[in-house]
């Protein structure tokens, strides 16, 4: 016999669960399907910056170019293993089309506008009592250089978050001493960002899984959705190993599955998983005041109650799980350049954490309802920036599925259609 509930959202991560909390907010009861376990995939090792300064998408002029340079190196930020994949040569294609200063131009109003909401919801939250406690900060960030080439690219990306509209300062040596006078001696120079946040993403996720139980939501971990029953241009049943559900709403917010997801419904999502890293230290002699990110080798470095975590690279290897510790060595080297008391020795694999982020071709989200499957909205594509987006991101899924077009922020750009 078929389960029922209203609206079933498919996916634990922190865009799912920030979905099921907007729409108990509005009235409506949930149950949430998530594979493992709420905050198991992206989620949980974020580096948990919410970070407006992330305006430039991925896609932009230059990244094509040093992306096949840094494909001859094993230990560069961005990697794609090599393999015979028609799904990631066509995503490649149409990552290589958008790397353009017009599309660039087009999407900083939408990160700005997506990242801002977002962190005035978070705000919000830790204002109130809706959720328990998450070590949310508006602490800023400053993005650090060690190279001259690195200061010209952190220059120009200031000037252009200041056109955009964002709070920033330009830091000399002295200046960087004041703003962090526990953080990086070999660093010449950098960029505050004073609308960035912090925030702990395991606390955040712990938070939000009570206030949704305790809001009347239900979750289903170690429930995975193996596939799907269409009937009259809808979901019928949405298909477990152990049971079928049925919802007069589907939201699909699985990260990076939700592409495989998707074909099940005859989708072509272009979606890639880009497999990330991050180590962190339990235990560190000393933190710094504030987050900041190695611009040179995109590393962030993250004070988190008391321990401090390093997180970068991106490598597109599909759904290779494997943990490669050489690929977190040099997210080390960099930290311990800069960080007091970090070693650059290879560490433990158990110390090493993976995930999948789920990237878009042209570095937006891909928020808002398919037109030929009426009862689904999708929520995922959001890249790194899964933590930073998800309140405003749950919102918008809330409104999409109650047929509310007075959106604080425009779906349009974000529609699941825009690829063709």
């Amino acid at each position: 016999m078929a389960k029922k509930t209203d609206v079933l959202v498919i996916g634990g991560g922190m865009v799912g669960l920030a979905a099921a909390n907007a729409l108990l907010n509005r009235g409506r009861s949930v149950t949430i399907l998530e594979r493992k376990c709420p905050g198991a995939g992206a989620s949980w090792g974020n580096a948990g910056l919410v970070a407006p300064r992330y305006i430039v998408p991925l896609a932009a002029p230059g990244v094509v170019a040093q992306g096949l340079w840094w494909m001859l190196d094993r230990e560069s930020p961005f990697r794609i293993k090599p393999r015979l994949d028609p799904d990631l040569l066509r995503w490649l294609w149409a990552f290589w089309s958008f790397c353009s200063e017009e599309h660039v131009e087009r999407a900083i109003p939408i990160l700005r506008d997506l990242n801002l909401a977002s962190r005035d919801r978070y705000e919000k939250w830790a204002a109130s009592d809706e959720l328990e406690e998450f070590g949310f900060r508006t602490s800023g960030s400053v993005v650090v250089h060690r190279t001259e080439k690195g200061g010209r690219k952190d220059r120009k990306k200031a000037q252009r978050a200041q056109k955009a509209g964002l709070n920033v300062s330009v830091l000399g040596r002295s200046e960087l001493d004041d703003v962090l006078p526990n953080g990086p001696s070999e660093a010449r120079g950098g960029v505050q960002y004073h609308q960035d946040a912090l925030l702990n993403p395991v606390r955040l996720l712990s938070s939000l899984k009570h206030r949704i139980e305790d809001a009347g939501g239900t979750l289903r971990p170690g429930t995975a959705v193996t596939g799907f029953e269409e009937r009259n241009g809808g979901i019928h049943a949405v298909q477990t190993p152990r049971a079928e559900w049925r919802a007069n709403d589907v939201i699909l917010a699985a990260g990076a599955w939700s592409a495989p997801l998707a074909h099940h419904l005859g989708l072509d999502l272009p979606i890639q998983p880009a497999k990330g890293y991050s180590v962190t230290y339990s235990d560190p002699a000393e933190t710094p005041d504030l987050p900041y990110v190695l611009s040179e080798t995109k590393v962030a470095v993250t004070p988190m109650d008391g321990q401090i975590r390093c997180a970068g690279t991106l490598e597109l290897a599909g759904f290779d799980g494997a943990v490669d510790t050489r690929r977190a060595v040099p997210i080390l080297e960099e930290a311990a350049r800069y960080v007091p008391h970090i070693s650059p020795d290879a560490p433990e694999q158990e110390d090493v954490w993976t995930g999948f982020r789920p990237c878009t071709p042209d570095g937006l989200p891909v928020i808002g309802r398919v037109p030929s499957v009426d009862n689904l909205v999708m929520a995922t594509g959001h890249g790194m920036m899964g933590i930073s987006m998800s309140p405003i991101t749950g919102e918008l899924v809330a409104d999409a599925v109650q047929g509310d077009d007075s959106s604080v922020v425009d779906r349009s750009p974000l529609s699941p259609t825009r690829f063709g």
